[in-house]
């Protein structure tokens, strides 16, 4: 069974101790994953993971947290990074809990980011929080727009807007949690073209792993997760979100 974790920060440095051994195991256990830069270095650093590991692919981007410091000097690099192989640009979107960057600089960044997309023909890795009405309207007015709205886990009128606009959801382990019942009504009601499995790891793991590291070897609990809610076994769940992202990065496995 291969699965592709769609959101990892293999980078970060909660990975320090044991890198090299959890990319063994990912390759031995048929495992992908799009590695996603939330900064220039994590950017860079997934360009590097990716040139050392076929199974891992980059992204570079600039998370919302950090759009206090994107000005043209910065997206001029991060163009750079992206034509050096890159699949997607991202992470980049908006997050209005945490308020780490002025909404203002959140908002420019994230349009200067959906419009470097479509100027290098890349998809998007979406980060949302607590910003839903402003994130959506931008991504209307920036349109058309290919990419993934990443870490879904909002009801099925949210999904229903995201899938209009013509995204895929990113589903990772919140999925397995007991208060996302909404959530796991939504999937039983969208197109299965359109889901995409993720960890965003180190966070979120799966119920079982509550308060532990998550990793990519852990995509496959929110593979059972969905092939539960889908009345399918989760090899069949693995063979069909793997095909979505290869359809949506553009990759060869």
């Amino acid at each position: 069974m291969r699965l592709f974790d769609t959101h990892a920060h293999l980078d970060f440095p909660q990975f320090d101790p044991d890198r090299a051994l959890l990319l063994a195991a990912m390759r031995d256990q048929g495992v992908y994953a799009l590695n996603v830069g939330v900064d220039l270095k994590s950017s860079q650093a997934s360009l590097r993971l990716s040139m050392e590991n076929p199974n891992v692919f980059p992204a570079c981007g600039i998370h919302p947290h950090e759009a206090k410091v994107v000005g043209g000097e910065v997206l001029a690099e991060l163009e750079g990074l992206l034509r050096r192989g890159a699949v997607a640009v991202g992470e980049c979107g908006l997050d209005f809990y945490r308020n780490l960057s002025p909404r203002d600089a959140q908002m420019e960044a994230f349009r200067a980011q959906l419009r470097l997309a479509k100027k290098l023909d890349l998809p998007v890795i979406l980060h949302e929080r607590a910003a839903w009405p402003e994130f959506i309207s931008a991504l209307r007015e920036e349109g058309p727009v290919r990419g993934v709205v990443h870490a879904f886990s909002g009801d099925l009128p949210k999904a229903q807007e995201a899938l209009g606009l013509g995204l895929f959801l990113g589903i990772g382990g919140p999925v397995t949690y007991p208060k996302n019942e909404g959530l796991r009504q939504a999937l039983r009601r969208i197109p299965q073209s359109r889901v995409l499995l993720e960890t965003d790891c180190p966070y979120l793991p799966p119920q079982p792993f509550r308060g532990q590291r998550n990793d990519p070897l852990k995509v496959k609990y929110v593979a059972e997760a969905l092939a539960g809610l889908w009345g399918m076994q989760p090899a069949e769940v693995a063979e069909i979100t793997l095909e979505n992202a290869r359809r949506l990065f553009g990759v060869s496995l």
